[in-house]
């Protein structure tokens, strides 16, 4: 499992849970309505100072060199909203923000603390507190509240390898 997958699962998984955008934090595109939350990837990979377990796999193209190693990550979570005038009347963006954020913290406090995927599981080891996150933008205060999470995943790295048909042969035969 790559990174980029654990992640996937993470946020795909928090956006159905909460029902509003997970977007990737400091990136060139246009400001979401509210609510939404902001992710950011705090460290992608923490290793656990192993080499890992090394392994050749037979595939139809060939062996294969495989390295697989546990691994953990941590990520922010931020929950954003405004006071402002809706069609449901007037919604207070401080109470919106800390419903959504406790209501995520929550998913993987129960939900979400073992994630199955195709290429292996995701384990949430750590859930930080919620807390305040507030700013102030131009004439309005943006209401943030946020949390961080720390989780496992086996890593896994693949390379082409070759393979040595008679060790101890002088001519040296190598199959690739």
């Amino acid at each position: 499992m790559t990174f980029a997958q654990a992640r996937n699962a993470i946020v795909s998984g928090l956006e159905a849970h909460i029902g509003c955008p997970v977007n990737l934090s400091e990136q060139i595109a246009d400001m979401p309505e509210y609510p939404y939350c902001y992710y950011s990837v705090l460290a992608p990979r923490i290793p656990e100072y192993s080499f890992g377990l090394r392994e050749i796999i037979e595939t139809p193209d060939g062996p294969l060199l495989v390295r697989s190693e546990q691994v953990s990550a941590t990520m922010s979570f931020t929950f954003c909203s405004t006071n402002r005038e809706t069609e449901d009347g007037y919604i207070f963006g401080e109470d919106e923000a800390l419903e959504l954020a406790e209501k995520a913290n929550g998913f993987f406090l129960l939900n979400a603390h073992n994630i199955q995927t195709e290429q292996g599981e995701v384990v949430i080891v750590n859930v930080g507190s919620v807390a305040s996150r507030s700013s102030f933008f131009v004439e309005d205060t943006i209401r943030r509240y946020g949390f961080d999470i720390r989780f496992s995943y086996v890593r896994t790295d693949t390379m082409p390898a070759t393979l040595v048909e008679r060790p101890g042969n002088p001519i040296g035969d190598i199959k690739q």
